[in-house]
């Protein structure tokens, strides 16, 4: 009977064991397979809007669009649209004709760092601020989120200090915002709570992106007294960090830029199913295509100059990329300078309303694409002078 009992017990805890890794594992990919890993070339031809949505003294977060006509820009926004309300953090939203409906979190007051959602749920990552017992402030990670369904909005504050700086979604309800020493936060399921981890590095995560909840890029930096700044480049598979370029020590790193200055200021990914074919893009002064089959560390790299892609020769550096395919993409450049891939070659987009001199400089957010193929783009006209371009295909 006792050995019967042991056996009983010893068959449950393996079969309890199966179910546990079966359900932490990432599930397989129920959208239909591709046939090919070809893309039609991505769209260059708009028609162009734009709106100011904030001045001096404001900080945009970014925008998310949930369709054409229902949209919402974050951040610490002052302006003649809010009236003179001086609210730490402000939403604004778009309804189709008008930027005019706000939102005053007057119980969340937190400033966002970033913006990104999916069709009916948006997470903005950021921080709130603390004056300390010296005088100073006290930065205190905090996330943001609106389901569109409910129109509830909600915020969550935590322990470490530090900000949250970067927020991905797989567009399936699972969040994940990265910020200062590694700090790592995870929602999975969109009335999950938010989990803390923690990425093996002390450096500060400024950047990440995801082909699905099991494998995701990121970029981390450490600025030091030198004015030196070391760069780290990520990634996260199966809840696994894997160090694919550290700038303080490159031994053992998979990922060798030569003769260029290895500071990242954005990366993008996308991967093809039906070759398990990967795309990474690193953006900086010099912007590379890192491509690899599988899970693969060995990567074939191309510099994007031998595609067309002008800036450096121009003397400028690329500050973002936005990739909804490998034959759409759009990196920015310093001053104004937008280039687009079709998959043939980089064109130069001029946006009207927007500088085109070379000569102004601005900050740009992440530009949004809706299912429709519309885009909305905030970004800095003159200091701290905030617009929303809209691209209307």
């Amino acid at each position: 009977m006792r050995r019967m009992k042991s056996t009983f017990i010893n068959f449950l805890t393996v079969i309890l064991a199966f179910f546990s890794v079966l359900f932490l594992a990432c599930p397989d990919n129920t959208e239909p397979e591709p046939t090919t890993c070809e893309y039609p070339p991505g769209n260059r031809t708009f028609t162009w809007r734009v709106d100011t949505v904030a001045w001096w003294p404001s900080f945009l977060g970014g925008v998310h669009a949930f369709s054409n006509d229902d949209a919402w820009v974050m951040g610490d926004m002052h302006g003649s649209v809010i009236n003179g309300k001086n609210t730490s953090y402000m939403g604004l939203h778009w309804n189709g004709e008008t930027w005019n409906e706000t939102i005053g979190f007057l119980d969340i007051l937190m400033k966002p760092n970033d913006v990104t959602g999916d069709n009916h749920f948006m997470v903005a990552a950021g921080y709130l601020a603390y004056g300390d017992n010296m005088g100073g402030t006290i930065s205190k990670p905090a996330l943001a989120e609106f389901d569109n369904r409910t129109k509830k909005w909600a915020r969550y504050e935590f322990e470490p200090t530090g900000e949250l700086r970067s927020v991905w979604t797989d567009g399936k309800g699972f969040f994940i915002a990265v910020g200062d020493n590694g700090m790592v936060y995870t929602k999975d399921g969109y009335k999950s709570e938010w989990v803390y981890s923690k990425a093996p590095t002390e450096f500060h995560f400024t950047n990440i992106v995801g082909v699905s909840k099991c494998e995701m890029y990121a970029i981390s930096q450490l600025p030091t007294i030198t004015g030196v700044i070391y760069q780290q480049y990520w990634k996260c598979y199966n809840n696994q960090w894997t160090k694919l370029y550290d700038g303080q020590d490159t031994t053992g790193t998979p990922v060798k830029l030569f003769n260029t200055d290895n500071s990242m200021y954005d990366l993008a990914v996308s991967r093809c199913s039906f070759n398990d074919s990967l795309k990474l893009y690193l953006i900086g002064w010099e912007s590379f295509l890192l491509e690899s089959e599988g899970q693969s560390l060995n990567y074939s790299i191309t510099n994007l100059s031998q595609l067309g892609l002008p800036l450096k020769s121009m003397g400028r550096t690329a500050v973002r990329i936005n990739l909804y395919t490998p034959n759409d993409y759009w990196i920015f450049g310093t001053r104004y300078n937008f280039y687009h891939w079709n998959g043939t070659d980089f064109q130069k987009i001029v946006m009207p309303g927007l500088p085109d001199d070379d000569a102004h400089f601005g900050d740009q957010r992440k530009m949004i694409k809706t299912s429709t193929g519309k885009i909305f783009l905030p970004t800095e006209v003159s200091s701290q002078v905030y617009v929303v371009v809209q691209g209307t295909p």
